[in-house]
């Protein structure tokens, strides 16, 4: 876990064609009193609602199998092997980019060691202005059956879309590192819009939008929402320690906002945990009463949950519905 550091000053610049200035101050009181001064300069965008979370990062499994990253050592197209890179969701390099990649075909890793072919069937910008720099890729594979949608089909029956992202994700559970972004130069994520990785970045933390972060007496620096992306990541799926394991199911609904204005408080529920790209920071609650992580004991905190926190290097909050 992060250590949190008092009295920093924020500022978040949001870019990708959203002109925007957020910039507050926060200093730990004996009181607990919080005061942030904002400041708006253009529009913004506020991702106000709840969110069902689940159990799974990525995907479905494939006869047992996952994919755990996707080559960008090249894509084949007509035949012909081309470099490709990846930018944001966008590919580009050698001539392809954009609607180019519909029927290029990607090496795909599976956790058994072997590996799957996929192909672009096709490319769509996210219709929702909040989400304009996504792309959406339909991908399938090919089975004895005929083609199959790598992240199935919704309830109308259209095939779900993926978002490639940079990097992979450490799938395994209850280990050190579980559920981690892996930096890896040669692979990428297709991530499926309805699993969590998908659901995060649509959810508003696209991991490459930046942001400048302020820390008094530290100057200030651009970074990304890279890790608001992962803590959103552990904050679905319930990963408290920070080990990979889920400790909630599908459909219990969650709320969740940050300190940058990105998504805001928008229910009255009960409060649960504070929550960075580690795990969570602090706990008061579990969103399953029989859930019992090993980890609960030390989260939890009598103050969890107190607004100055996001400028001691808290970046989520979350509060759930509770079961009747």
């Amino acid at each position: 876990m992060i250590q949190r550091i008092r009295d920093r000053i924020w500022c978040a610049v949001g870019v990708a064609g959203l002109m925007v200035l957020i910039c507050g101050t926060a200093a730990a009181q004996t009181n607990l009193q919080y005061t942030t001064f904002w400041r708006l300069l253009g529009p913004t965008i506020q991702l106000v609602g709840r969110d069902l979370n689940g159990v799974s990062l990525n995907g479905d499994l494939l006869s047992g199998r996952q994919v755990t990253g996707v080559s960008l050592d090249g894509a084949w197209v007509n035949g012909k092997k081309r470099s490709v890179k990846l930018a944001r969701s966008h590919f580009f390099g050698g001539g392809i980019g954009g609607g180019n990649m519909v029927g290029a075909e990607l090496q795909a890793d599976l956790d058994d060691g072997t590996t799957l072919m996929l192909r672009v069937d096709g490319v769509q910008r996210h219709p929702d202005p909040a989400n304009k720099d996504v792309l959406l890729y339909e991908v399938s594979y090919a089975t004895g059956g005929g083609r199959v949608s790598l992240c199935g089909l919704d309830d109308e029956g259209y095939a779900r879309r993926a978002i490639p992202l940079e990097g992979r994700w450490d799938l395994s559970q209850g280990t050190v590192g579980g559920g981690s972004w892996i930096e890896d130069q040669d692979r990428f994520t297709f991530a499926c819009e309805d699993h969590v990785i998908g659901k995060c970045v649509l959810g508003g933390y696209e991991p490459w939008r930046k942001v400048l972060v302020c820390t008094k007496g530290k100057g200030c620096s651009m970074t990304t929402l890279a890790d608001h992306h992962q803590a959103c990541t552990r904050m679905l799926r319930a990963d408290y320690c920070g080990d990979g394991t889920s400790h909630t199911v599908d459909d219990v609904e969650v709320n969740l906002y940050d300190g940058l204005g990105v998504r805001t408080d928008s229910e009255a529920w009960s409060f649960e945990a504070e929550w960075d790209a580690q795990g969570a920071f602090c706990a008061s609650d579990t969103r399953l009463q029989a859930a019992k992580p090993a980890c609960m004991q030390q989260l939890q905190d009598k103050n969890c949950g107190a607004p100055q926190h996001f400028a001691d290097g808290t970046l989520l909050m979350s509060e759930y519905l509770p079961q009747p």
